[in-house]
């Protein structure tokens, strides 16, 4: 049995949802195979999100007129091998970097300048960030900038000397490609474009309004639960415009003095089926008693309101070590919450499963836990660039859960693949083509009428 952009359609009206159409997919090929009804992990980004989620890029300089001019023209060398050459010096090195897992030393001027004419295919600018020099010496540190773009495409540091004929060139260029990286906001029609090329019916949208509450974040807000809230806010008012298609669970740092009252705001006001905790971003330690007390308190706030819970339970590299630690004791938190659905992200991972935290949850379902009885798990992420025994270890994990309780989520593109490449990437994880419908076709409880 395949199911196509219509049947999907069926299945979501048989299931109460609202009538409205879905779009045919963008990519034909999507209509011959089986699609996910639900994008259970999904993430929209405001500006002011966008705009303090990495390090702004650094302020450009005014290099001295000797350097400015050699800079000048390595820009209009371009891909001209012959005119780079005689920016080099003698003996340049350049990194070579195409081969990002095995960068490489190149060496001679010749050498240098058949790589560096390689490196863009497009005219670029060098942008200069930092300079030092003396009398014969310099150091430049920049970025590449694609003028038609608009965009810093990778950073650049260039040493430089000045020979005997009192000209500079470039002894040494150290690329490094890409970067740097600047989140653009993505709102609810770059979701609904996503999902209908991949012909996805609907999504669930996670606020990243947890980020105004982390300690990693680059830019902090003045004001962080305001942040918080008007993050929230901006969420809500995006959904709004797809009522049909997304819904949405609003987030803050559960561990902050105003996160009950926030929860209870988000409940109040009728446009959250939910609340996201991510537990990395907001240096959550459940083997902590502070912390443990104090997701206990949202779960059962969460319960009282009736709002189903999606968390990111994985934290650190140092989690993977002690994840049966952790499982455990969120599963302690999750008895305080004992009639809302609760979500655990990417099998319970960092973007991929947790083996220690998983078998935890697997031997709970198999000894029958009560505490399991609203549990769910999505797979955003999980199955790509995995090794095949990672891969069949995960599906033998999934199996002793239950497919009926494994959600399909795809997460946030960038950096992330789009739904319909995650869908694809997706089926590298050893199931049968039944165990794949189950899945595609399950929804979670929050979803149904």
């Amino acid at each position: 049995m395949r199911t196509t952009a219509l049947t999907i359609a069926l299945a979501l009206a048989l299931q109460g949802c609202a009538a409205t159409p879905l779009p045919k997919p963008t990519n034909p090929a999507v209509e011959t195979h089986v699609v996910p009804l639900v994008d259970h992990h999904q993430h929209l980004v405001s500006p002011a999100a966008a705009s303090g989620d990495y390090p702004p890029p650094l302020a450009e300089v005014k290099l001295p007129s000797e350097l400015a001019d050699l800079i000048s023209r390595r820009e209009k060398a371009g891909r001209d091998a012959k005119a780079l050459a005689d920016l080099y010096t003698e003996d340049a090195v350049a990194l070579n970097m195409l081969n990002e897992d095995l960068p490489t030393w190149v060496r001679g001027r010749a050498a240098v300048a058949e790589h560096i004419a390689t490196l863009f295919a497009k005219p670029y600018r060098i942008e200069p960030v930092s300079v030092t020099a003396n009398a014969t010496h310099a150091t430049v540190a920049g970025y590449y900038l694609r003028p038609e773009l608009g965009r810093r495409t990778g950073h650049v540091l260039l040493s430089l000397a000045k020979g005997g004929d009192r000209r500079w060139r470039i002894a040494a260029e150290t690329p490094a490609l890409p970067g740097p990286f600047v989140r653009d906001p993505f709102d609810a029609d770059k979701l609904i474009a996503q999902l209908d090329e991949a012909g996805i019916a609907r999504a669930v949208v996670l606020s990243v309004a947890y980020w105004f509450g982390s300690d990693f974040r680059s830019v902090k807000p003045t004001d962080e639960y305001a942040a918080t809230r008007a993050e929230n806010d901006w969420v809500a008012a995006q959904i709004a415009r797809y009522p049909d298609r997304l819904v949405a669970f609003c987030s803050f740092n559960p561990l902050r003095s105003y996160a009950l009252t926030e929860l209870e705001r988000c409940a109040a006001s009728g446009h959250f089926k939910g609340i996201k905790l991510h537990f990395g971003n907001s240096d959550v330690d459940l083997r902590k008693a502070e912390h443990a007390g104090a997701i206990g308190r949202v779960f059962a706030a969460a319960n009282r309101n009736n709002m189903a819970i999606v968390v990111h339970l994985w934290t650190s590299p140092e989690y993977d070590e002690h994840g049966d630690v952790h499982a455990r004791h969120f599963l302690e938190a999750v008895a305080q919450g004992p009639d809302v659905t609760v979500q655990v992200a990417h099998l319970a991972g960092g973007g991929r499963a947790s083996l220690k935290a998983m078998e935890v949850f697997a031997q709970a379902f198999e000894a029958r836990d009560p505490r399991t009885r609203h549990l769910y798990f999505d797979v955003a992420s999980s199955a790509d660039k995995e090794s095949a025994g990672n891969l069949a270890r995960d599906a033998a994990l999934m199996r002793r859960i239950g497919l009926d309780r494994i959600l399909y989520g795809s997460d946030l593109s960038p950096p992330n693949p789009a739904p319909l490449s995650a869908w694809a990437g997706f089926h590298k994880m050893p199931l049968t083509d039944a165990e794949f419908r189950t899945i595609a076709n399950n929804v979670a409880p929050y979803m149904r009428p």
